[in-house]
């Protein structure tokens, strides 16, 4: 018979003094984890209650009672700015009342490398899982080896037009003094569109292309079955990722037959077409229309966002911090020129090439002919008529057997964004860890009220 081994006296307490070291190395250990952890260690079984409460006593240990979480955001902001200079950490606090509106964060290290990703940042929202609820908004970017890269965000109450003016107003100033138009990427989130639009109103905006799959799908809510559904959506894929102005009007009319034309019609007007359909995007967009990267960052800090604002901010940092050390020694080892993930690519599209024959017409201009399908490639505009050149920023098979048929370098005409030199220098800029040794001696001494914790329905708890 196996029984379960329980000792009344193992409160919250005593649990803490023994998991302490684990927990503060991995802050996102959930009570469950740390039942299983402290069994198996110690072969006593504890509660749900007392693993959730002798975690909350780690964090508090690390760093301070509840009433201490917001006002720690000073200090906060305090030593990034001395620590990084370059740094933006904008905190904002109601001088009425005191108490916490929201903060926005972008390390000098990630501003700095953030010259090197690609000119793209996915703009997003994730919802705050600690006591007082609470939203994240970020601005990712991604680097030349398909990977994301962490360029700033806010802790804030919710997702409203107020909140979106200020993260997109401090992310301004850190865009604008490095002369880049960037491409956004967003889901068209609650108050962000109005909000983008005051800010960067020159600035391309592209649509999550899953988001609109989902609002589409809605449009036919108890109108069909499954089936209908589906094969609606499929038809919609192949709308959204034509590459040109004729293919995306004829998948148009296979959707408006299958979908039905009053319901498709509805949904594009609501939707301007460059703002989701390839054919109709004006600049490069490096082949984006999924939000993949967005989803990868909040997945990433997922543990964090169960941490009130200030462990929430310091752990972040520290992974933030940890990840650029990583990703700065690894790229040292790569000897392409490309990063590997690009490199791969090169190497696929170099082996399509090969079934194509290429004819000159005149200076710069070729035609690539392949067994059916003819295309016309412009190296001086660095274009092709199938335009996957313009929508990918790397080009085409059809380019690659031009320009290896014209005996000219292929790296020349690949993005200096996908080169493993601009990927080390997107980490070259490290952040500095912060010493928190002299915290009390801090000449901030301003006492922060905390956010006011939403209920499930989304009610005002007042207490606080």
């Amino acid at each position: 018979m196996i029984r379960n081994r329980s000792h009344r006296q193992l409160g919250s307490k005593i649990v803490r003094t023994c998991i302490e070291s684990t927990v503060c190395l991995n802050l996102g250990l959930k009570p469950c984890e740390i039942i299983s952890n402290f069994k198996s260690t110690y072969g006593y079984e504890i509660s749900y209650k007392v693993a959730s409460r002798a975690k909350k006593r780690c964090v508090e240990k690390m760093y301070g009672s509840e009433c201490d979480w917001f006002s720690m955001l000073s200090w906060f902001r305090e030593a990034v700015l001395e620590t990084n200079p370059g740094s933006s950490v904008v905190l904002e606090v109601d001088e009425s009342t005191e108490r916490f509106k929201r903060v926005f964060v972008a390390y000098a290290g990630q501003i700095q490398g953030f010259k090197f990703s690609l000119p793209v940042l996915y703009v997003d929202g994730a919802f705050g899982k600690s006591k007082y609820k609470g939203q994240i908004l970020d601005a990712t970017g991604r680097n030349g080896n398909k990977g994301f890269f962490p360029l700033a965000l806010c802790f804030c109450d919710s997702e409203t037009e107020e909140n979106w003016l200020f993260f997109f107003k401090h992310l301004k100033a850190l865009l604008e003094p490095q002369g880049r138009m960037i491409t956004f990427i967003s889901d068209r989130g609650v108050g962000l569109l109005k909000t983008f639009d005051l800010i960067f109103p020159g600035n391309p905006h592209l649509y999550y292309y899953h988001h609109l799959r989902y609002n589409l799908s809605q449009k036919y809510k108890n109108k069909g079955g499954e089936i209908v559904v589906a094969d609606v959506l499929q038809k919609f894929f192949k709308v959204a990722y034509a590459s040109t102005e004729k293919s995306f009007y004829f998948h148009l009319k296979n959707l408006r037959d299958e979908g039905g034309a009053a319901i498709i019609d509805e949904f594009i007007r609501e939707i301007p077409l460059e703002h989701w359909c390839r054919a109709f995007f004006k600049v490069c967009r490096y082949g984006i229309i999924a939000n993949g990267i967005a989803e990868s960052f909040n997945n990433w800090i997922v543990a964090e966002r169960s941490l009130p604002p200030f462990a929430m901010l310091d752990q972040t940092k520290m992974k933030e911090m940890k990840m650029i050390s990583e990703r700065s020694v690894e790229s040292k080892s790569w000897t392409t020129k490309l990063t590997p993930k690009m490199e791969k690519r090169l190497k696929e599209q170099l082996d399509r090439s090969h079934v194509c024959k290429v004819i000159a017409s005149h200076e710069n201009v070729y035609e690539a002919r392949n067994d059916k399908y003819s295309y016309s490639v412009d190296l001086s505009t660095r274009t092709c008529s199938c335009v996957k050149w313009k929508i990918n920023c790397f080009p085409c098979a059809h380019a690659f057997a031009v320009i290896q048929g014209a005996r000219l370098d292929v790296y020349d005409f690949i993005d200096p964004y996908f080169t493993a030199e601009y990927y080390r220098m997107c980490y070259s800029f490290p952040i500095t860890p912060l010493s928190n040794v002299d915290a009390s001696c801090s000449s901030t001494e301003d006492f922060i009220l905390p956010l006011l914790q939403r209920g499930r329905l989304g009610g005002l708890n007042q207490r606080g």
